[in-house]
C-alpha cells in the first residue's frame, strides 16, 4: 500500500512538473532606462535586442510620426534546478515617457490592465466556460525610476498611483552603477519619502493579506521584512558574459576601465534578490494577491456586491457544465421576485458595455498592427531597391 501511495505521489509530481507556472511581468521606464536589458538579464539569455527602442526615423521624419507606447510582448520558458517550469510573459513599454503630454500612454496601460479582469470577468459570468482560456493579467509590474538623486518626479507618482489598484507595483532604481553608494542611499531615502507622502499603492511584503497564512515561518516573515525595507530595488543590468577563470561559471558583467563588475553581487546591487523573490520565493504571491485581492476589488466595484453570489449551495447548481469544486466559480445571479430580476438585466446591459469596450480596445491594437505592418513593408520595400540598385553597381563593374 505505501508502495501505490508513493507512486501515485511521484506521478501527480511528474504532471505538475509538466505544467509550467504562468508568470506576467510589465517593465515600466523611460527610453535608456535599462528595460530591454533587464529583460536579457534576469532570463539569462537574449529576449530583446538592446537596439530595439532605438527610433529608425530621421529628425525631418520625426516630426510625422509621434512616438507613442507600444506593448511589446515575449515570452520564455525557464525552468529551475528542481524542474518547475515557468512560462514567464514579459510585457515591455517601448515609447514610455517619450512625449511631453504621456497621458494617452497611462491610458493605453490603464485600459491593457482592465482589458486583462474584463477577460476574466466575462470568462466567469459565461455558463460554459472556455477550457483553453488563457488568464492574461499581469501579476507583476517593475516600474523603473531613473538615477537622478532627487526622488519621484511628477510622472513617476502620477503612473504609479494610477495603475497601484490593478497590480502590484515595485519600484526599481535603474542603472544604479551611475550613482555612488552615498548617492544610492540618499536616492532610496528620498523615493522612500516620496512613496509616503502621496500614498502611492506598490506592492507590500508586510501586507496583512499574507500574515493570514498559518503556515507562515519565521524565516519568510523575516524576508519579507529584509525585502520591504529595501525597496526601492537598485538594480544594473549587462548584456555582456564572461568565464570566470576561477570557477569555470558564465557571469553576467559589467565592464569599465577600472575593471568588471558582477550585477548578480548583493553587495552592489539587488538584482539578485529581485530576481529570487519574482521567480521564486514571492512568484506565487503575486499571483494570488492580483487574484484574490486585486481581481476581487475590480469585480466588487465593476459588479456591485448586491448583484452576484460569490459562493454557491450545492442545490444551487442545475447545470452540469458547471464545476462546484472551481474555486474561480462566480455565483449565478437569483431571481427570487424582490427585484433581483432587474439587477440581472442591468448586470446583463453592463456586460455589453464592457464588450463594447474590449472591442474598441481591440480595434485600436489592430489599427496600430496595421500602421506597423505598413511600416514594415515601406522599409523591406527600401531594402529591395538598395539591393536592387547595388546589382546592378556590381554588374557595371
Amino acid at each position: 500500500m505505501v508502495t501505490i501511495i508513493g507512486s501515485s505521489a511521484a506521478l501527480r509530481k511528474r504532471k505538475t512538473l509538466k505544467k509550467s507556472l504562468n508568470f506576467t511581468i510589465m517593465v515600466i521606464g523611460q527610453s535608456g532606462s535599462g528595460r530591454s536589458t533587464f529583460i536579457n538579464s534576469l532570463c539569462d539569455q537574449l529576449i530583446v535586442e538592446p537596439s530595439s527602442t532605438v527610433s529608425y526615423y530621421t529628425p525631418e521624419e520625426q516630426n510625422l510620426h509621434d512616438r507613442e507606447l507600444q506593448l511589446r510582448k515575449s515570452t520564455v520558458e525557464l525552468e529551475d534546478g528542481e524542474g518547475i517550469r515557468i512560462s514567464l510573459n514579459l510585457i515591455d513599454t517601448p515609447g514610455f515617457g517619450d512625449c511631453i503630454d504621456n497621458s494617452k500612454s497611462f491610458d493605453i496601460i490603464k485600459d491593457y490592465l482592465k482589458h486583462q479582469f474584463d477577460e476574466i470577468l466575462i470568462e466567469e459570468s459565461k455558463l460554459r466556460r472556455n477550457p483553453r482560456f488563457k488568464d492574461g493579467r499581469v501579476h507583476c509590474c517593475l516600474y523603473f525610476i531613473n538615477p537622478t538623486g532627487h526622488g519621484l518626479n511628477e510622472m513617476d507618482v502620477e503612473i504609479m498611483k494610477s495603475l497601484g489598484e490593478l497590480v502590484n507595483i515595485i519600484p526599481i532604481i535603474s542603472k544604479s552603477d551611475s550613482l555612488t553608494l552615498n548617492e544610492l542611499k540618499l536616492n532610496k531615502n528620498l523615493i522612500k519619502q516620496d512613496l509616503d507622502y502621496y500614498n502611492i499603492p506598490i506592492f507590500n511584503f508586510n501586507n496583512e493579506y499574507f500574515n493570514l497564512d498559518e503556515s507562515l515561518d519565521d524565516e519568510t516573515i523575516e524576508l519579507n521584512k529584509y525585502l520591504q525595507k529595501t525597496i526601492p530595488f537598485s538594480i544594473m543590468g549587462s548584456n555582456l558574459t564572461i568565464n570566470d577563470l576561477e570557477t569555470g561559471e558564465l557571469k553576467r558583467v559589467r565592464k569599465y576601465k577600472w575593471g568588471i563588475v558582477d550585477i548578480f553581487d548583493n553587495e552592489i546591487s539587488d538584482f539578485l534578490t529581485l530576481k529570487n523573490t519574482l521567480l521564486i520565493t514571492h512568484l506565487n504571491d503575486f499571483k494570488d494577491y492580483t487574484h484574490e485581492v486585486l481581481y476581487e476589488n475590480y469585480r466588487t466595484k465593476t459588479l456591485g456586491d448586491d448583484e452576484f453570489d460569490e459562493t454557491y449551495e450545492e442545490g444551487d447548481v442545475t447545470n452540469s457544465n458547471v464545476n462546484v469544486n472551481d474555486s474561480n466559480l462566480v455565483g449565478t445571479p437569483k431571481q427570487n421576485g424582490n427585484g433581483n430580476g432587474n439587477n440581472f438585466i442591468a448586470k446583463e446591459e453592463q456586460i455589453r458595455l464592457e464588450e463594447e469596450r474590449l472591442r474598441a480596445f481591440e480595434e485600436r491594437v489592430q489599427k496600430d498592427l496595421l500602421l506597423k505592418r505598413e511600416e514594415i513593408e515601406a522599409r523591406e520595400r527600401e531594402l529591395a531597391e538598395i539591393e536592387k540598385r547595388l546589382a546592378n553597381e556590381n554588374l557595371e563593374d
